[in-house]
């Protein structure tokens, strides 16, 4: 796997706003008040959003093989709980300093 392909998915996951959309809304008190929950409703839109992603690579004429399907996927899994849980925890930290 290329270091260039990877580099190129984490900078366009990490420019892309509906990352910091749905980890800061799941992560804000609005859906639940259980962490477990959070991780769950994180770990579902990540992966929906890595289909999203997917689509529109896909959509431009880009061809992916199985495993940078697989990558893409697990990248944006893991880019939204990372996002997601620092959010909640910042909230979490300045809800209770205020």
């Amino acid at each position: 796997m290329e270091s260039n392909f990877i580099n190129l998915l984490i900078s366009g996951s990490l420019k892309d706003p509906i990352l910091w959309i749905l980890s800061l809304v799941i992560a804000s008190n609005v859906l639940s008040n259980s962490f477990k929950m959070k991780l769950f409703y994180l770990s579902v839109a990540g992966i929906i959003w890595g289909y999203i992603r997917l689509y529109i690579y896909k959509s431009f004429g880009q061809l992916f093989s199985l495993e940078q399907t697989l990558l893409l996927l697990f990248i944006c899994f893991m880019l939204m709980i990372l996002s997601g849980s620092f959010f909640y925890f910042a909230i979490k930290y300045f809800k209770s300093n205020s």
